[in-house]
């Protein structure tokens, strides 16, 4: 199966569309002391299977989290916890696009839930921890890199506001600089320091596991990702033996993702993304994407519903190619509950997808090398619990 996603989108839209086999499963220990005091122990491995076009893939596997959490032992501020270790850390994903926008994951240290007045705070360390999967799971490419950098990481969450709440957040990150070796030579980075400063709403619903959330993201330099590792930037055509200066990078983006289940037979899911880029190269650097999903259920009983989706992305490079992909999927499933987010759910799909001709040869070249549209047919199942 070849996957259909546009050139220089950071993600694509999933029904119908996921190439991969991938399996996390978690171990975690829990004590508690006569005083209420908790100490949790937290493991976490993943292995993927990836899309493959030939018969020569290999399943990887990782160690993703690693760490201890432990709660109720300052009296005074007692949801306040303490951590350190590998972990997931203040990850935001877009579940139609398994878009991870905001993923500070990494090793470290901190507190959270410190609670100052009626707002919450949280303060970390955060080092980047490396391994070969990305925040969605999937492999990297041959010639993408993952660098080391160090961010402190401060938030300040479940502000109440008219109709929701609202969060905040500012990283400064640093990266001393490396050097990668990609198959066609060593490139040089230097080093780099950034800021960011992002803005969280969420909006609830009275519908079950219903609600809005909008997020605004400006990022600069070592910090421009939203992420806790420095990864290979959009358009990234520097030849080896060059140096590359992180310090020119950076990005605005604006999310909103919308879940709403408006009644036992219909839900809807939505997600608009736009983003503005600089990559800090000296030529065709600008980069504007903005993406636009609907995932509408009909639900016909409590267990049976067909599921569509359509997906909209407009990439467009500086310098470089513009164009559309536009990815529509039909899959009647069955889940436990009329909901959207309800899982297990057993799929069957059919995925229809056409681009434009600047992106003939960049959309799954090994199936569709010379087409501007593909067709692809199967079934999936998705779990969680």
């Amino acid at each position: 199966m070849a996957p259909f996603q546009a050139p220089n989108a950071e993600s694509k839209y999933r029904l119908g569309n996921e190439a991969e086999t991938y399996l996390e499963a978690s171990f975690v220990y829990f004590a508690k002391d006569e005083s209420g005091a908790t100490f949790d122990t937290h493991i976490l491995l993943a292995m993927v299977t990836p899309m493959s076009e030939s018969n020569s893939y290999t399943t990887t596997t990782s160690l993703r989290e690693a760490y201890v959490i432990t709660r109720n032992v300052w009296k005074s501020y007692p949801e306040a916890a303490f951590w350190a270790g590998q972990r997931y850390y203040d990850r935001y994903d877009i579940n139609i696009s398994d878009f991870w926008y905001r993923d500070m994951s990494g090793f470290g240290g901190g507190i959270e839930d410190f609670r100052i007045g009626n707002f919450k705070s949280a303060l970390a360390y955060l080092g980047g921890s490396i391994d070969q999967l990305s925040s969605s799971g999937s492999e990297y490419a041959s010639n993408d890199f993952v660098i080391n950098k160090s961010s402190f990481d401060l938030r300040i969450y479940d502000i109440n506001i008219p109709y929701g709440t609202l969060g905040l957040t500012t990283t400064f990150s640093f990266l001393n600089g490396d050097s990668i070796l990609t198959d066609q030579g060593k490139i040089i980075l230097a080093d780099s320091k950034g800021w960011s400063a992002g803005l969280f709403y969420i909006m609830p619903f009275d519908n079950v596991e219903s609600r809005n959330l909008l997020n605004i993201f400006y990022g600069t330099g070592a910090a421009e990702n939203y992420k806790s590792v420095m990864t290979k930037p959009i358009g990234f055509t520097i030849q080896p033996g060059e140096t590359y200066y992180p310090d020119d990078l950076k990005r605005f983006r604006v999310v909103n993702d919308l879940i709403i289940n408006f009644s036992h037979k219909f839900s809807l899911q939505n997600s608009i993304v736009y983003q503005d880029l600089d990559n800090g190269l000296s030529i065709a650097n600008h980069f504007t994407w903005f993406s636009v999903g609907l995932r509408p259920i009909w639900y016909f009983n409590k267990y049976f519903s067909l599921a569509m989706e359509l997906g909209w992305d407009f990439t467009k490079q500086e310098g470089g190619d513009s164009g559309s992909l536009v990815k529509i999927t039909l899959a009647p499933q069955i889940s436990p509950n009329n909901t959207a987010m309800s899982r297990p759910s057993i799929r069957a799909f059919i995925t229809y997808a056409f681009w434009t001709d600047s992106f003939v040869g960049q959309v799954s070249p090994f199936s569709y090398g010379t087409q501007n549209n593909g067709l692809t047919i199967g079934i999936q199942a998705e779990t969680w619990w």
